[in-house]
């Protein structure tokens, strides 16, 4: 009995869509000189290479896809509610901090990262600094902080670790490979004092011949 009724209500079925439904908007914006949009109030980053262009914004209830005019992907955000004012994804803005390192304590990029990354760049010279951002630009297209940190500080245990130490050690860990064991030498080998990084001892140093060399 249910069958046939189930067969009479079928009769009258309506046939469904061929493709599934989207619920999104576009809206053609333009980005400042900074290339952030604006969509409902709150700011969004695409990229420096798009600052003053005129990008599309696909928007649904919980993303914001920023699209160039050829309906190419730049970035995606999280939609944004409440008070929160702006959402930056910042991994195609690391490549040109690259060029300018010591303008990046004065970003809110520097401010956002774990700790453990500012005190690296603040210990980094200059082309240290252009290396690490150039790593960062590259591993956060596919990541977030979390590895990349566990890298740094796994680096980290011997001293200031060089860019490439801390390369490998990532790719190690995505990979399921660990770290390596560091290998024990048979031999006695003397202890070596620990290195100071940067010019703070000479700095101690001529406060005490009143600034005169």
């Amino acid at each position: 009995m249910l069958s046939e009724l189930y067969l009479a209500d079928k009769e009258h079925l309506l046939q469904l869509p061929a493709k599934e439904f989207d619920c999104i908007r576009y809206e053609r914006v333009k980005a400042d000189k900074y290339g952030y949009i604006r969509v409902e109030n709150k700011l969004y980053s695409t990229s420096p290479r798009f600052a003053k262009c005129t990008v599309l914004a696909k928007i649904s209830f919980d993303r914001v896809d920023i699209l160039t005019e050829e309906y190419e992907v730049i970035v995606q955000h999280a939609r944004l509610y409440g008070k929160e004012p702006k959402s930056v994804i910042w991994q195609p803005y690391l490549t040109l901090m690259a060029k300018r390192p010591t303008a990046l304590k004065y970003t809110s990029f520097y401010e956002q990262l774990p700790i453990e990354w500012q005190v690296y760049l603040s210990n980094c010279t200059v082309p240290e600094k252009q290396e690490a951002l150039q790593l960062l630009s590259v591993i956060l297209k596919d990541d977030d902080m979390k590895i990349p940190t566990q890298a740094l500080q796994l680096a980290s245990e011997n001293g200031h670790p060089s860019v490439d130490s801390i390369k490998q050690i990532y790719y190690q860990l995505i990979n399921g490979r660990g770290q390596r064991d560091t290998i024990q030498p048979k031999g006695f080998v003397p202890a070596v004092p620990t290195a100071t990084r940067g010019l703070a001892h000479y700095n101690e140093f001529f406060k005490g011949t009143g600034g005169h060399r």
